[in-house]
């Protein structure tokens, strides 16, 4: 799958209860991580990128508000597959700013329907993945029944898993301010 057939989905809601400010307004680089996901969304040849979770307007990307609030990371990605203009989304969180952009690229590249998502040893990443907009039908069926897990949505599909190979710190979700000191040490 190409690139420019793929919309983006960069999950920027949550509480960041545990990190104490809105955690994706930190900056790596005088940039938010928001701002470094969007970018790296438009070098991969993106142009359909929506913000989940995040109330501001950003050139290039857009806001989509949950069909169902406060339904968690579903939620967020239920209502991006029903806005998305391409069959297929990447779904990046913005709290994960190392992910290379290769890495990405490579899922997409792998991508072949309905479920891509990264892998590393025993571990999978449902919040780096790729999504066919068909599972909409299947995650607003979950919320509906008040099942929030994301890797239940694509549960009876086949699920193509691609092995991460490179430096699992570059997988750092930014929840917990050491878990952001840990990304400030490996940005470069």
């Amino acid at each position: 799958m190409k690139t420019e057939n793929v919309s983006a989905i960069i999950m920027a809601g949550g509480a960041s209860e545990r990190m104490g400010t809105d955690k994706t307004e930190l900056k790596l680089g005088g940039k938010t991580l928001v701002e470094i996901q969007v970018e790296k969304m438009k070098k991969l040849g993106i142009t359909d990128i929506m913000l989940s979770g995040y109330g501001k307007e950003m050139d290039g990307a857009r806001s989509v508000a949950d069909v169902y609030a406060g339904k968690g990371p579903l939620g967020g990605i239920h209502a991006c597959l029903k806005a998305a203009k391409n069959s297929s989304c990447l779904v990046v969180s913005a709290d994960n700013p190392l992910v290379p952009a290769e890495v990405l690229s490579e899922l997409i590249e792998a991508h072949t329907g309905p479920a891509t998502v990264l892998s590393h040893g025993e571990h999978i990443e449902p919040l780096i993945a790729v999504y066919d907009t068909s599972l909409e039908a299947r995650a607003e069926e979950l919320i509906k029944n008040d099942d929030f897990s994301i890797r239940r949505m694509s549960a009876n599909s086949e699920v193509k898993k691609v092995d991460y190979k490179g430096d699992a710190d570059l997988l750092v979700n930014c929840n917990e301010p050491k878990d952001f000191e840990k990304a400030q040490s490996l940005w470069k």
